[in-house]
């Protein structure tokens, strides 16, 4: 039988500080393996390496539960359906029109789902998480290529994973008190990103059928559980 999160973790509290705590796990491997590194102990770098494999393991398997039973990955797979036939279309065009399609298209999909899109505003604060893990990543890459006195790349990667744990705990920390349920926090957190994305390429969406189709009917909240 397999182990579902849920069913260890019956409680909302409980799956948001099991959740929190295996990324905390994984962000002191990070650091006990990049000190095995500068130590130069081979024994220490295998089983960093065993025990972030286990970690990640563990946290693949528990966000491939969730986005299943929140319909999170039906959701993406409807969108990649849509932005792939989008891409096929786009493909025929560039010989002939070079890249201006796609940069009229995106303007077009965005105005098309303009009030599809308003739904994000009711997510403020995932919004500006997404925000700081853009800016976190930005900065971090910027002082990699910089450069910083006395911190080589390899420190700043783990300050910036700190970072970002950081901006993910206050958020799971606020939503837990809130009361919205893990399952749908996890949803809204991968469907995000993912149609940020899609606005690129789904040009179909322009159609009236094909937008009702993926979103639903106006003012439907598509990020929200469906019920």
């Amino acid at each position: 039988m397999t182990l579902s999160f849920e069913k260890i973790f019956p409680t909302e509290e409980e799956r948001y500080e099991k959740y929190i705590w295996l990324i905390k796990l994984t962000i002191i491997a990070n650091i006990c393996a990049y000190i095995a590194i500068i130590l130069a102990d081979a024994d220490a770098m295998k089983l960093m390496r065993v025990v972030k494999f286990v970690l990640w393991t563990v946290i693949y398997i528990v966000l491939l539960q969730t986005a299943w039973k929140s319909r999170a990955l039906h959701f993406m797979l409807r969108l990649w359906l849509c932005a792939a036939s989008s891409a096929a279309i786009l493909a025929a065009m560039i010989p002939f029109f070079g890249f201006l399609p796609m940069l009229l298209g995106a303007v077009i999909t965005i105005f098309a789902n303009r009030k599809h899109l308003k739904i994000f505003l009711r997510y403020k604060d995932f919004l500006k998480y997404l925000a700081a893990c853009f800016g976190i990543g930005f900065l971090m890459n910027m002082a990699g290529e910089i450069g910083v006195p006395g911190i080589n790349n390899a420190t700043l990667y783990q300050i910036k994973q700190l970072l970002l744990f950081y901006v993910l705990w206050r958020l799971l920390r606020h939503e837990c008190k809130q009361g919205r349920p893990f399952r749908e926090t996890i949803r809204i957190l991968m469907l995000m990103p993912v149609i940020g994305v899609f606005l690129l390429l789904g040009w179909l969406t322009i159609i009236p059928m094909f937008r009702k189709g993926l979103f639903g009917e106006e003012g439907h909240d598509f990020l929200a559980l469906e019920r």
